[in-house]
C-alpha cells in the first residue's frame, strides 16, 4: 500500500501500520495487542477466513494482507483497513480491500471490494468519504447509517449538498458495467437473506448455525452482488463464518438470485469458499469451485434445476477427490 493509495487526510489520528507479510492471526494479535480470538474474528469478518491457521482469500489461496489501523470517524478509536494483493484472484486491479470498525468486542465490515481505496477530505456522518478505483471505474462512497454506500456511478464525484430551499432534479440512472449489479435496496437485502434461510436476530442476520458465541463466529453478510448469469438481475453471495459450524473451512456460503417476478430464490448453499469459474452450465450460470482445506476441490454445475457436482479440479486441472 503506497501513500497515494491511502491518504487519510489531516484530521486522521492514531495511525498504526502492521506489516503482516505472513499475516497469521497470532502475529496480528501480538503486534496489535489484541487476543488471538479477536484477531481470528477480525480476519474472518474481513473476508479472509482462517484455514489451517492461515488466512485465505476468496480463491482459497494464502492471503498476504497488509493491515493498517486508522481512525476514520474521529472518535479516537481506530478502524482496520485490509489490503490483499493477488493478480489472479482480484481482477482487474489485483487488489482487495476491507474496512472494519469495532463495536463492543467484535469487528464489523463497513466497506469492501476490489481496487484501490482512498480516503477523501470530506465527511458524512462524521466518517471520511472514500474513493474506490478498479479498472476503468471510479466511484465515491459515503457513510450512511451503519456502512458505506456508493454516492454515484463510475466517474461520478460526490456532489455537494444542495441548499435547503432547492429541489434537485432526479439523478439519471448510472450505467451498470457488464457482470456487475447495482447496490441492493434494504428490502432486497432482507429478501435475499430470507431466501437463504437467514433470520434477523437483533442487529445481525444468522442462519441455522447454532454457534454459541465462539470467537471465530461472524454473522451473515452479503459478500458479493453481481449479475452472474447475464439476465440483468442481481445475484447475491451471502457468507457466514465460524469453525463451530463450518470446521476448518471456516465458513459457508449461499447463492441467491432475484427472479423476474421480484422474488428471490436460493440457488445453492455449501460449506467452503466459492469461486465462480469461466465455464458454465445451463442458462448461463457459472460453474462454482467450492474451496476448503486440501488441494482438490469439487466443482458444481447448474443443470437447470440445481447445482450438482460435475467434476473435481485444482487450479484448472483435474484431480482425484480426497477419500
Amino acid at each position: 500500500m503506497t501513500r497515494a493509495e491511502w491518504t487519510p487526510g489531516p484530521s486522521t489520528v492514531a495511525v498504526t501500520t502492521l506489516a503482516l507479510l505472513a499475516s497469521l492471526p497470532l502475529q496480528a494479535a501480538a503486534q496489535s495487542g489484541m487476543s488471538r480470538p479477536e484477531a481470528t474474528q477480525l480476519y474472518t469478518e474481513a473476508g479472509l477466513p482462517i484455514v489451517n491457521d492461515q488466512p485465505v482469500n476468496r480463491c482459497r489461496q494464502p492471503a498476504r494482507a497488509r493491515v493498517s489501523f486508522v481512525d476514520l470517524n474521529a472518535d479516537r478509536r481506530p478502524e482496520a483497513l485490509f489490503i490483499d494483493e493477488d493478480a489472479q484472484c482480484y481482477p482487474p486491479s489485483g487488489r482487495y480491500f476491507a474496512v472494519l470498525t469495532k463495536e463492543g468486542n467484535r469487528w464489523r465490515m463497513v466497506l469492501s471490494g476490489t481496487g484501490q481505496v482512498q480516503a477523501l477530505p470530506g465527511r458524512t456522518d462524521g466518517w471520511l468519504d472514500m474513493r474506490v478505483s478498479d479498472g476503468g471505474c471510479t466511484r465515491e462512497f459515503r457513510h450512511v447509517g451503519s456502512a458505506y454506500a456508493a454516492a454515484g456511478g463510475c466517474g461520478e464525484a460526490v456532489a455537494a449538498a444542495p441548499p435547503a430551499a432547492a429541489t434537485p432534479p432526479p439523478a439519471p440512472a448510472a450505467p451498470t458495467p457488464a457482470g456487475a449489479a447495482a447496490a441492493l435496496s434494504a428490502a432486497d437485502e432482507a429478501a435475499a437473506f430470507k431466501a437463504a434461510g437467514f433470520a434477523r436476530r437483533g442487529k445481525v442476520w444468522r442462519s441455522d448455525c447454532d454457534d454459541p458465541g465462539t470467537g471465530s463466529y461472524s454473522p451473515g453478510r452479503i459478500e458479493q452482488t453481481a449479475d452472474l448469469n447475464g439476465d440483468g438481475l442481481p445475484d447475491v453471495v451471502i457468507s457466514e463464518g465460524g469453525t463451530y459450524c463450518y470446521g476448518n473451512t471456516g465458513g459457508g456460503f449461499w447463492l441467491v438470485a432475484k427472479q423476474a417476478d421480484g422474488r428471490w430464490a436460493l440457488m445453492t448453499r455449501n460449506t467452503g469458499l466459492p469461486q465462480f469459474l469461466k465455464t458454465q452450465g445451463a442458462q448461463g450460470w457459472p460453474d462454482i469451485s467450492v474451496g476448503g482445506p486440501g488441494f482438490c476441490f469439487p466443482v458444481q454445475r447448474w443443470n437447470g434445476r440445481e447445482y450438482k457436482l460435475q467434476r473435481w479440479e485444482y487450479e484448472g486441472k483435474a484431480c482425484k477427490p480426497p477419500r
